[in-house]
């Protein structure tokens, strides 16, 4: 006499195989998501680089200020709106992984970057390209999103504070690290790096190496 159906054990069984796939397989479809979304980060990092190195050309080598009044309109403009002319998708401001922010997930370093809105600290002029000794070795931007405990969360700020600078307003901030405990970083040379924080942030000497003075 011919079965129909499967028995209770069998669909056991059967059910204990495809759990078994599950917890073998979406480690893995998570890791190459996430991985894709590293990739789009760094790509954002580059186009968002090499904008503020095509500023910097036709402005006389002189870098942009992370932000400022502007004379006419009395409103202020961030660094991401005076690259509009080099960089005309607005979705690179964001990180594929940043849930948080609604304008900006990347940060100029404000070592090289002068705020020419801030009135909590010391105004730093615009600089040239040329007082920069190593580009390479120098933050140009990165992914911002952290409070001085480098975990609790701090959305939307456009600055990139080094180690030993304090957290003067709410648009600065420290490193987030989004993808696999690392951090998409430009550079002044326009290369970009995925980093985690001990190799350019924590337990560094002196501890603004990468910064600048």
């Amino acid at each position: 006499m011919s079965r129909s159906g499967f028995t209770l054990i069998e669909l056991l069984v059967a059910i204990a195989i495809i759990a078994i796939l599950a917890a073998i397989l979406f480690p893995a479809f998570a890791q190459t998501r996430e991985k894709a979304r590293q990739s789009a980060c760094m790509n954002n990092t580059r186009q968002l680089s090499l904008a503020v190195l095509m500023y910097a050309q036709d402005y006389d080598e002189v870098l942009l200020p992370c932000a400022y009044i502007d004379e006419t309109s009395g409103k202020t403009l961030l660094w991401p709106d005076l690259l509009e002319p080099y960089v005309k998708n607005k979705s690179v401001r964001l990180c594929p992984s940043d849930g948080l922010s609604k304008t900006i997930g990347y940060g100029l370093n404000e070592r090289r970057f002068a705020d020419l809105t801030d009135t909590e600290a010391p105004t730093r002029p615009v600089q040239p390209l040329a007082v920069i000794d190593t580009p390479s070795g120098t933050i140009m931007l990165g992914e911002t999103g952290t409070e001085d405990d480098l975990i609790t969360p701090r959305p939307d700020a456009y600055k990139l504070v080094a180690p030993d600078d304090p957290l003067n307003d709410d648009v600065d901030a420290r490193p987030i690290t989004r993808h696999q405990k690392r951090v998409s970083i430009s550079f002044m040379d326009g290369h970009q790096k995925a980093l985690r924080l001990g190799q350019f942030y924590t337990d560094q000497t002196p501890a603004d190496k990468w910064f600048g003075n």
